[in-house]
Formats: C-alpha cells, sequence, structure tokens
C-alpha cells in the first residue's frame, strides 16, 4: 500500500533535530524525489563548520519555540527562519516547470547528484561529499509534483531520504516522528516512526567522528497511517 503526499509531508522536516546535519531529498518509492523542507539552494555541503553557512537550511527544533512566531512544528532555520512545510509544496506542485530556466537547474542538479554519489564511500555507509558542492535540489525541483505527484511509500510503509551530516554533531542515531493530518502545524499531531536504517553515532549526544557525509536513510510510517 502506498500513503498519500498528505500523510508524508510532515515526514521529511522532522527526522532531525540537531542543528548540524539535514534531511537533504526525499526519494518515493514511484521514483519521485523531492528536497527536505527546510533545503535552501546554494547552502554549502563540503564544510564542517557553520562560519561558511553549512548549516543555514538544518532545522533547530525546540519545543519552547514550537507554535510561536519563532518557530513551526518542524522548527525554524538561521538562514530561512520558520520551517513551513507549505512553503516547499507549493513550489513542488506548481506549474512552470517547463521553463527554460527550471530545465537549466534540473541539468545542473542531475549533474551535482551523479558528482555527490561518486564520492568517496566510508565504512560507515556514508558518502563524503566532494569539494565545491552546494545544494542544488530546490530549483531544479520546481513543478516536478504537477506532473509526477508527491514522493510515496513503499508497498511495506518505509520513506526513503537522504540525510547530509554537517559536522561531528550531526551524527545518528536519528529519531523521528510523522503527522498525517496537520502537515506539520501542530506538534501534538506528531506520532513516533521507527527508523529502520539509521545514521550511524555513539548513541550519546549525536556525536561521531564522520562529518561532510550524505547517508541512506529509512523510516517505516506507523500502524494505521
Amino acid at each position: 500500500m502506498q500513503y498519500s503526499s498528505t500523510i508524508l509531508i510532515a515526514a521529511f522536516g522532522i527526522t532531525s533535530v540537531f542543528t548540524h546535519g539535514v534531511v537533504d531529498s526525499v526519494e518515493g518509492a514511484n521514483g519521485v524525489t523531492m528536497p527536505g523542507l527546510s533545503v535552501s539552494d546554494g547552502t554549502p555541503r563540503d564544510c564542517a563548520s557553520p562560519l561558511c553557512g553549512s548549516e543555514a537550511d538544518t532545522s533547530i527544533i525546540r519545543k519552547r519555540e514550537m507554535g510561536t512566531n519563532k518557530a513551526t512544528a518542524l522548527g525554524r532555520t538561521q538562514g530561512g527562519g520558520p520551517v513551513k512545510a507549505s512553503k516547499m509544496m507549493a513550489m513542488f506542485m506548481a506549474g512552470g516547470g517547463n521553463a527554460t530556466a527550471t530545465k537549466a537547474a534540473r541539468e545542473v542538479h542531475a549533474a551535482n547528484v551523479l558528482r555527490r554519489s561518486l564520492g568517496e564511500r566510508a565504512a560507515n555507509g556514508g558518502i563524503r561529499t566532494p569539494k565545491g558542492t552546494m545544494e542544488t535540489g530546490v530549483k531544479a525541483a520546481a513543478g516536478v509534483g504537477a506532473s509526477s505527484g508527491m514522493p510515496t511509500c513503499s508497498d511495506d510503509g518505509k520513506v526513503k531520504m537522504t540525510y547530509h551530516q554537517v559536522n561531528q554533531d550531526g551524527a545518528g542515531p536519528l529519531t523521528a516522528m510523522i503527522d498525517s493530518t496537520s502537515g506539520g502545524t501542530d506538534p501534538a499531531a506528531f506520532k513516533s516512526a521507527k527508523v529502520t536504517k539509521n545514521v550511524p553515532g555513539i548513541g550519546i549526544g549525536g556525536l561521531s567522528a564522520a562529518a561532510v557525509m550524505d547517508f541512506p536513510v529509512e523510516v517505516q510510517m506507523p500502524a494505521g497511517m
């Protein structure tokens, strides 16, 4: 069974509660890929220091800020403020996907994705991000959903995504919560979900020796969703 886009909408941003990593993309079982909800084009992906701007689109999620004008239930970013699922959804589902500029952005992003996939593979399962890499996925995704729809779960209810670990403080194990009713606006709507493929870490404080790496992540939808 595949699940509706309204269920998936809030799963993408919530898996990272640190400010040192970001859900870079979501890969649906239907072949559709969408940027993570907080992702911003131009963000450096090849450096570990906040001084280079690498944490500009990582979500900061603090309970005391949720539901205020400072942050949504999906948190906030240093570069873009409150993370609003509706903003990314509007871009992804809008028309105009065949505009010349959008087509050019897709070519740039396709080359970037290939380059990142060919990076150095580590024993921990991650791929080191090549030097000179920055985020290019947002503009390239404009209008994709209008013709292809949203990324979907697999038949066994799993969501696949790529997590970019900025520095050693952004390691796993990650936790996940999924909102199937409010589109990421109501903190009370989130339910715990099992992370079936996780980012490695020592298990304390989200720490590891890894930095500037991409990791595959999978989350199992809660029963009944």
